[in-house]
This record gives structure tokens, C-alpha cells and sequence, in this order.
């Protein structure tokens, strides 16, 4: 597996195949954002890693050729971080994101070109909140029939709370576009949770969708797993653990979310 791994701002270990390339600038200035810059040119996979001990900014500047499919999972952890993605997909692109990340507080940007006709982003998210988190999501459908379906969850905790922001963008003439947005945040605190859901569609030929929903889980769940004998504390911890873990399909990926859960919820 192709993988990269940045700790703080620092690129610390690259295992790479010849169809992706790594370009990683510094910034000169103090205060300057560091660039992680990604190519890629056939079809892989790729892993990074991000640890965030210090405060630190970083973007991501990911393209994509046309006619290539491309499986990309990440995970963060640590303290605090700012951080921006953006993904430029072409004609017949197809991207494949999951993505979890328990970090203390975290404020991150995605935008995504969807700049070829039939290229498609396909993102699953999930983020376990002690403290405050915000997220904002731009997708730009820029081609016609080019395919979106961004799927958020979270899990506030502790002092947690968290935003999610998604904003799709269709133009006009831009036809037989899908469109999909489903955010789910799982408060299990006091503190106050946002979705802001927004489509701004400007062509009538489109698939367009998007779902809400910020509690706790829903009585019937409770009752179905209490009425086989599990005690609601266990029920809530076996729901935790399905929710976050779904549709996550990489195994690494699904090790590492289960033993953060586990240092929750044993």
C-alpha cells in the first residue's frame, strides 16, 4: 500500500508506486502554510497519516488524470491543526475517500473540482469530537454528469461539538449531475452541534439530495438491542461502534478506528 505520513509539519516516511508523485514546499514565512501537493497518474491506492502534536496549518493540493480510479484513505490524529484539501478530478475520475480522525480540535476546509465529464468523488467521513471541530465542504460540479455523495458522521464527546458545512454547486447548463449529501452528528454532550446543508442547483436536469440529522440514537435502535438482553450502556456502545465504522472498507483503516473507540468505549 501506498502511504504517506506527516507529523507536525513534516513529511516523515513516503512508500510510493511510480503513478503517484509527492511534491511537499515549505513555506518560507513564519507564519506560512505548508503544501502537500499529490499526483496522480493511474490507477492505487494511497494511506496518509497525519499527526498533529503542535498547531499547525497544512493543504492538500490533490489532482487526478482522467480515466483513473483512485482509493484514497486517511487518518488524523493529535491536538490541533488547520487544514485545507482540495481535489481536482477530470473526465472518467473516479475518487474514492475514507476518512477518520479523533483529534482535540480541528478546523479544515474541502473544496473539490469535478472538471471532466463522469468524474465522481465518492467521500466517507467520521470524527469522533472532544472539543470543538468545523468543517467546510465545497463540491463544484464544473462538467456534465459528474457524480458527488458526500457522507458525514461524528460523535461528539466530552467537551465536543462540531459543524458541518457542505455546499454543492451545479451551473447552469451543467446537465445530469447527482448530487448527494447526507450528514449525520451523533451529541452525546450539551453542547451545540450546525449542519448546514446548502445545494445551490442553477440547472433543472439534476439529481439533487441532502439529509440532516444531529440527537442521540433513536428509541427503537435502544429498545431492538435491550429486548436481547444487552443493557442500554453496551446498546449505545455497540451502536457508537457501527456508526462510525461503517462503511469504512480498509481494513487498516477500521483497526484504527476501533482502538480509538476502545479507549472510549470498552
Amino acid at each position: 500500500m501506498n502511504k504517506i505520513k506527516i507529523v507536525n509539519d513534516k513529511l516523515e516516511k513516503i512508500n510510493l508506486c511510480k503513478c503517484i508523485n509527492v511534491e511537499y514546499i515549505i513555506s518560507e514565512y513564519i507564519f506560512g502554510i505548508n503544501v502537500v501537493k499529490i499526483h496522480v497518474s493511474n490507477d492505487t491506492e494511497l494511506e496518509i497519516e497525519i499527526d498533529l502534536k503542535e498547531d499547525v496549518r497544512l493543504n492538500f493540493d490533490i489532482t487526478i488524470d482522467k480515466n483513473v480510479k483512485f482509493n484514497l484513505f486517511i487518518l488524523t490524529k493529535g491536538n490541533k491543526g488547520k487544514i485545507q484539501y482540495k481535489y481536482n478530478l477530470y473526465e472518467n475520475t473516479v475518487c474514492n475517500i475514507e476518512k477518520f480522525q479523533n483529534i482535540n480540535t480541528i478546523k479544515e476546509m474541502m473544496i473539490t473540482n469535478l472538471n471532466g465529464e463522469n468524474a465522481a468523488i465518492n467521500y466517507n467521513f467520521k470524527t469522533i469530537s472532544n472539543n470543538k471541530e468545523s468543517y467546510d465542504f465545497h463540491i463544484f460540479h464544473n462538467s456534465k454528469n459528474t457524480f458527488s455523495n458526500i457522507k458525514n458522521g461524528g460523535v461528539c464527546i466530552k467537551d465536543g461539538s462540531i459543524i458541518f458545512q457542505v455546499s454543492s454547486f451545479v451551473p447552469k447548463n451543467i446537465t445530469n449531475c447527482v448530487v448527494n449529501q447526507s450528514n449525520r452528528i451523533i451529541n452525546l454532550t450539551n453542547n451545540e452541534s450546525k449542519i448546514k446543508p446548502n445545494l445551490y442547483i442553477d440547472c433543472n436536469d439534476v439529481e439533487a439530495s441532502h439529509s440532516a440529522l444531529i440527537g442521540t440514537f433513536s428509541d427503537s435502535e435502544l429498545f431492538y438491542l435491550q429486548s436481547r438482553g444487552i443493557t442500554k450502556e453496551d446498546a449505545i456502545k455497540l451502536l457508537i461502534r457501527g456508526f462510525v465504522t461503517s462503511d469504512i472498507t480498509n481494513l487498516k483503516l477500521q483497526k484504527n478506528i476501533n482502538k480509538n473507540l476502545d479507549k472510549y468505549w470498552r
